[in-house]
């Protein structure tokens, strides 16, 4: 005879839902052993000490940064090649820019990762739908795998927030500060191709193999969408940061 407990009506409970992976759980499985834990989270999605994580970590870059970044050596050569710009608007310009990037910064931190997070996920989740490996995903799991990933990205966020405080950064946006990226070491009179260089980042592109991944395991597409759903918002973001460098 079985000892597992019976309802009244003699049916069987239903069996307990697995724990969520916690944030360190999260954290060190995105670096021993992803394939585990998107599988976990597949069963039990979680995202918001990540996502809480996440936005601190940018807070804490963008406030250290817009203290000590020199807004003059950033903005001048960029208005002076802008033939929409009079020279005598420049300073007027950047003084105005030296009020507003702080906070301006701040706001696009707290309302910008959630927003693209959300929009990404919104992504997965349709692509998982259209070419799902069983049934199709819940949006939960969609922004778990929109959201998890990026824990890869916490040594670079730490790196960033060390050398802004242990040295002086000019005019470098933040992108531009870490020798992990192509354009780091890579430097081209094309400010286009340039911006495409520090786009291909190590870290960046180790958060694409991960979402690759959590979109095997996690959101449970075939491996098409997954490549697809890994691939496009990267390629987008290589995209935008290539057209709007000026």
């Amino acid at each position: 005879m079985s000892d597992q407990p019976t309802s009244l009506y003699g049916e069987q409970p239903e069996t307990p839902r697995p724990p969520a992976p916690g944030l360190m759980d999260q954290i060190v499985g995105v670096f021993t052993d992803p394939v585990a834990l998107f599988k976990k989270l597949n069963q039990a999605p979680s995202w918001a000490w990540a996502l809480g994580l996440l936005i601190v970590g940018g807070l804490i870059i963008t406030v250290i940064w817009g203290l000590k970044v020199d807004v003059d050596e950033m903005l001048r050569p960029i208005l002076e090649r802008n033939p929409q710009v009079q020279a005598s608007q420049i300073d007027m310009i950047i003084e105005m820019q030296k009020k507003f990037i702080l906070p301006f910064g701040i706001l696009g931190v707290l309302f910008g990762i959630p927003a693209v997070t959300a929009l990404v996920a919104l992504f997965y989740w349709l692509i998982g739908k259209a070419m799902p490996e069983e049934a199709a995903p819940s949006y939960l799991q969609a922004f778990s795998a929109a959201v998890v990933p990026s824990l890869v990205k916490l040594p670079h966020m730490i790196l960033l927030i060390v050398i802004c405080l242990m040295r002086p950064i000019g005019g470098l946006t933040p992108d531009k500060i870490a020798p992990t990226s192509l354009g780091y070491f890579i430097h081209v009179e094309s400010l286009k191709l340039q911006a495409a260089f520090y786009s291909l980042d190590l870290f960046s592109i180790a958060e694409v193999v991960l979402a690759y991944f959590a979109l095997r395991h996690l959101v449970r597409m075939k491996s098409a969408g997954a490549l697809i759903g890994a691939l496009v918002p990267f390629a987008l973001g290589i995209l935008m940061r290539t057209l709007g460098a000026k």
